[in-house]
């Protein structure tokens, strides 16, 4: 989301009576609308390491770390759930705390599973 976009939502929502729940919701989507066309930082980091090896080694050795770099941006995120009770229980001991745990998950995007 661009600062200009969340400088819009905020615009609209001190508004107030001017601004509809519509009227936010619209924004919103747009800003996301405009941030998936941004290219992601993964993309933007592998062409500049592509760019270092192709500049930096002999044809026979780019391709082959070019190859490994394809393996590497390619290969798909295991997906990330929520932890088990027992599973927090083993990292953090007695020290773990349920509430703590689901409040990291959420702000780094993992939900609970749906059951």
């Amino acid at each position: 989301m661009t600062i200009e976009s969340v400088e819009a939502v905020i615009d609209l929502i001190e508004l107030g009576a001017v601004a509809t729940k519509d009227d936010i919701v619209k924004c919103l989507r747009s800003a996301i609308a405009e941030a998936e066309k941004q290219k992601p930082l993964a993309s933007a980091a592998y062409d500049r390491i592509d760019r270092f090896i192709r500049n930096n080694l002999d044809d026979i050795d780019y391709a082959a770390y070019s190859e490994a770099l394809d393996r590497i941006y390619t290969h798909p995120q295991p997906k990330r759930e929520p932890l088990t009770e027992e599973q927090a229980r083993a990292l953090f001991g007695e020290f773990y705390n349920m509430a703590v745990i689901r409040n990291v998950e959420a702000a780094h995007g993992i939900k609970e599973k749906n059951t």
